[in-house]
């Protein structure tokens, strides 16, 4: 047998993360306690395990240098196939981040956090799909309310922030659902005047939706069709 220690994505149990992370348990009980289920997710971290040597196939891969950068060098890696069975983890080192998907009895995944950063880093868009269903079924708009419950606690009881402009914009269309706010339009007209100081697209629209946010607004950007944001490395003309 072999020792093998393994970095970034790892699988592991609740416990096991738990051992690292105990400030998280009382999270994990409100959850519990409001009736939905969660998960840990995409967990980051090292660990050490046992892989008998006899059983492991490697595989010699060699990946050739970055043509869009002339002074890069070509790498080689080594890629091992275990079998059906999964290494046997002797020692976990360290849990340094994961995520936590939470789910409701009529809808996987509702949404998905960062408990480190406290971050709401997914929101399921049902209404997208109910809104092209020509039944509107009941079933769909009770599973939008589960969402909507889940993403409503996160975000304004346990003071959660969306991490990215799509979670923002799925929870303003569930607000806009079942509180039926007041909307208006606000129209802006920015100019360059230092390009250097310009940053990306994706950092304005960011920007701007955690002003607005924080003074109890949620902002949705009304996108050009004929225009891609998101190919742009800088918002300009």
């Amino acid at each position: 047998m072999i020792k093998v220690v393994f970095k970034d994505n790892i699988c592991l149990s609740e416990k096991e993360v738990l051992k690292f992370h105990p400030q998280i348990k009382s999270f994990l009980n409100e959850i519990k306690e409001k009736g939905w289920k969660y998960s840990i997710m995409d967990i980051e971290g090292e660990a050490v395990a046992e892989i008998d040597e006899n059983k492991v196939k490697f595989e010699l891969h060699y990946y050739p240098p970055d043509i869009t950068e002339p002074d890069s060098e070509g790498r080689y890696a080594l890629k091992a196939e275990l079998g059906s069975e999964p290494p046997a983890v002797i020692k976990v080192l360290s849990v340094k981040a994961f995520k936590i998907k939470i789910s409701t009895p009529h809808c996987w995944n509702a949404a998905t956090v960062n408990p480190f950063k406290k971050t709401v880093t997914h929101i399921k868009d049902v209404l997208w799909r109910w809104s092209l269903n020509k039944e509107k079924k009941p079933s769909k708009l009770s599973e939008a309310r589960e969402v909507y419950e889940v993403a409503k606690w996160l975000i304004e009881g346990k003071k959660f922030k969306p991490e990215n402009s799509y979670a923002l914009e799925d929870y303003k269309q569930l607000v806009e659902l079942f509180e039926k706010p007041y909307t208006f339009k606000l129209k802006l007209s920015l100019t360059v005047k230092d390009e250097e100081k310009v940053p990306s697209w994706d950092k304005i629209v960011e920007d701007l939706s955690e002003f607005f946010l924080e003074r109890g607004l949620l902002m949705s950007i009304e996108r050009n069709k004929n225009k891609l944001f998101f190919l742009e490395k800088k918002p300009l003309p």
